[in-house]
């Protein structure tokens, strides 16, 4: 009866996750079946159901720091307007700062006609009833929402008090004179935004030999203190002052994508993504057999129920975001192969299975927190500093994260105990050789005496990105900057031929022709060769559009043949260059923080010099391969910061172990030991890791391909660092023994 009961548990289990994977399958609609009023599903970010991002700053000599708050809110309400009546129901416009507005525009086909649309200067009209213009927005010199009474009978009323500058009273009184002159029903002044009626007060019969004299007038909309009253006067108020808003808002970032490319990222993606977790999956179970199958069952369930909370929480998953998912499919079996190396070392040391299961748990608890958090550590500081599509990626990593954990200490706990408790007995079944001597981690190769000749190797390894470091204020440009971080103009077009050489000068020829502007190289990208991109210094929206035109006529385009357009101002790549360094910054040091109340201020000073050197070979990468720097980078950099100390923290963390157990021992011995313990789980997670990265790179658009060598280089990198480095210059650092917390 008991095994039977622990199979009832097992495949009830298997059944919860099943029903689990068919809700994420489904886009999570299920979840939402009795909230009919919340939209359910993960929402595709512009990147990949296509679209445009502008972003819109105040001229700075025009601001006025007093008012900028409201005037910024007012010209948000103005755009929001203009996108509705113009049909971009589902554009979304939000401040991202205290001078800039970014709008996103989904299915958008021609990214300048949105430009044009959310960029013209906003016209405010006081009409009378023939149509005839009196006043303009510039007439107005404030407008202000209240509540209170506005005549002898002292009801309170909503109402709106416009004040009218000095040389435009008498037109105003002029205005209001002629309305209250008619007396069939016309005695109105109607006040139109952008063509549109907002308004049309009437104006009594008593005005009719004077008008409305003073600086002032007042529009009611009525008394009590009904929301929608109180609204509708904030909204009036605020569309007069959009007439005169004291600046102007220019645009200084434009990302566009058009939806063919954002389908065939999407495509690329979730194929990526599929075969990377069977791959993930067989590998587990070739190597750790049964428990490995129980990992494979417990990944299926995290990536299930990563879906279904990025649906519930309505997350915008953008192509970085995939790229977040995929490279969490890797990490999250990092717990697990932890555990299942425990498990195995206490199988070998004679333990029952039962007993060994439970001490594998038991004690690589403290190293799968610790790792872990660092890792949480690293995605909080992307969220702080990050913005658009690299807040996305640290959503999806800082969910990753979290929710491994639960997969790991009690999804994949639970059922490996209920096979257990079936009664599994052969130590087989456990990936462990019998016919072998038990491994009691006594290794032969000592890393600590070999310190130094891992070190020079790992000075020719970083010499390449650090010389580019040091060169860069001179002016020697090692590194590809891309616009993001420098600023300009970035098409990315689909010519519908085969590309080459001489093609792509004619290209450049076109575009120079068009916009007045020589574009560096043209540069042939995708698998077919048919597409290029063409990268210039910033040019305005009627310039983009002159090229692209000039494009089609040359070499007979369509319009879906615009794959991708971007334009970045020089104030938002120094704000992101800025933030790359900050973020990383911050990030490193709570990481030495975090390490130094867990171990020593000696092993955290080696675990951050580590992960320098782990940035650095990341860096000489971008300039081997000649991989454009752009937003992403911050993502892969603090990517491989969290990554990569957790390998450190695994060596760490069983140093701290064996001191207890080995005090007699010199503190190299302890290290060495230490490592030859933790070898197998640091290359078992580095492959697992590298296999969906792998994937993207093979079948991966450019963008996410660009965003994963970099990303496989720094895991391979931290690979070598935590295994042939940290260890062994903790150990020089502390120059004997030294009590471990």
């Amino acid at each position: 009866m008991k095994r039977l009961k622990h199979i009832l548990v097992f495949v009830a289990i298997i059944l919860v996750i099943g029903i689990l994977s068919g809700i994420a399958a489904m886009g999570a609609d299920l979840v939402f079946v009795k909230i009919p009023s919340v939209q359910s599903g993960i929402k595709l970010g512009l990147d990949l159901r296509g679209g445009s991002i502008i972003t819109l700053e105040a001229a700075e000599d025009q601001i006025n720091p007093d008012t900028l708050a409201n005037d910024i809110e007012v010209a948000k309400t103005l755009i929001e307007r203009r996108l509705t009546a113009s049909g971009y129901t589902e554009a979304m416009v939000y401040k991202v700062s205290s001078n800039r507005i970014r709008i996103e525009i989904p299915d958008v086909e021609d990214p300048e006609e949105a430009v044009a649309l959310v960029g013209k200067t906003a016209k405010l009209e006081f009409r009378d009833y023939t149509g005839k213009v009196w006043l303009n927005g510039d007439a107005v010199e404030s407008a202000k929402a209240e509540y209170s009474p506005v005549d002898n009978t002292g009801i309170s009323k909503h109402h709106v008090v416009l004040s009218f500058k000095q040389e435009y009273r008498d037109a105003w009184a002029d205005a209001t004179k002629f309305a209250a002159s008619q007396s069939d029903g016309s005695n109105y002044i109607a006040i139109y935004m952008d063509e549109t009626e907002q308004s049309a007060p009437r104006v009594g019969s008593e005005y009719a030999s004077t008008g409305l004299t003073g600086d002032s007038c007042v529009v009611t909309f009525g008394d009590g203190t009904n929301k929608e009253l109180q609204q509708r006067a904030a909204e009036f108020a605020n569309l007069v002052q959009i007439g005169r808003l004291p600046f102007d808002l220019k645009q200084v970032e434009l990302r566009s994508v058009g939806p063919t490319l954002g389908e065939r990222s999407l495509e690329t993606s979730i194929l990526a993504g599929a075969i990377g977790l069977i791959l993930v999956i067989l590998f587990m179970i070739i190597f750790y057999r049964v428990p490995g199958l129980v990992s494979g069952i417990s990944l299926i369930f995290y990536t299930a129920l990563m879906l279904v909370v990025l649906a519930v929480l309505r997350v915008n998953l953008s192509l970085p975001g995939i790229a977040g998912i995929i490279l969490s499919i890797g990490m999250a079996v990092d717990a697990n192969v932890i555990i299942f190396e425990r498990i195995k070392e206490e199988l070998r040391s004679g333990k029952t299975i039962a007993s060994a299961v439970a001490s594998g748990y038991k004690r690589a608890l403290t190293a799968i927190i610790d790792s872990n958090i660092t890792t949480i550590i690293a995605a909080v500081v992307l969220l702080i500093f990050g913005t658009g599509a690299i807040t996305g990626f640290a959503i999806t990593l800082l969910t990753g994260v979290l929710l491994s954990m639960f997969t790991v200490l009690v999804v994949s706990r639970l059922l490996l105990n209920q096979l257990v408790m079936m009664g599994l007995k052969s130590l087989r079944l456990f990936g462990v050789n019998t016919e072998k001597k038990p491994f009691v981690g006594e290794g032969t190769f000592s890393f600590v005496k070999k310190f130094n000749m891992f070190g020079i190797i790992a000075i020719v390894l970083v010499a390449t990105g650090l010389i580019g470091l040091v060169l860069l204020p001179f002016g020697v440009g090692m590194y590809n900057f891309d616009i993001d971080f420098v600023g300009g103009t970035t098409f990315h077009i689909d010519m519908g031929v085969q590309l080459d050489r001489a093609k792509l000068d004619d290209i450049a020829g076109v575009v120079e022709k068009a916009s007045g502007v020589k574009p560096s190289a043209p540069q042939i990208t995708g698998t077919g060769g048919t597409e290029v991109i063409i990268k210039m210094t910033s040019i305005d929206s009627p310039t983009r559009e002159a090229v692209f035109n000039a494009l089609k006529q040359e070499y007979g385009l369509s319009d879906s043949a615009r794959l991708n357009v971007e334009d970045v101002g020089a104030t938002v790549g120094r704000s992101l260059q800025q933030s790359a360094i900050l973020s990383v910054t911050v990030a490193a040091l709570l990481i030495l923080l975090y390490i130094t109340i867990r171990f020593q201020f000696s092993s955290g000073l080696a675990a951050v010099i580590c992960l320098i050197q782990d940035l650095l070979v990341m860096l000489s990468a971008y300039v081997i391969f000649r991989i454009p720097i752009n937003m992403n980078f911050i993502a892969a950099m603090l990517t491989i910061l969290g990554y990569s100390i957790n390998a450190n923290i695994i060596v760490f963390d069983r140093v701290r172990e064996n001191r207890k157990l080995m005090l007699k021992k010199p503190f190299g011995e302890i290290v060495d030991r230490s490592i030859h313990q933790t070898l197998g789980r640091s290359i078992n997670t580095t492959v697992t890791t590298l296999i969906p990265l792998v994937l993207i790179i093979i079948i991966g658009v450019t963008s996410i391909r660009e965003f994963a060598i970099p990303l496989m280089v720094g895991i391979v990198s931290g690979l070598y660092s935590s295994v042939c480095l940290a260890g062994g210059m903790w150990a020089k650092f502390i120059k004997g023994d030294v009590k471990l917390k």
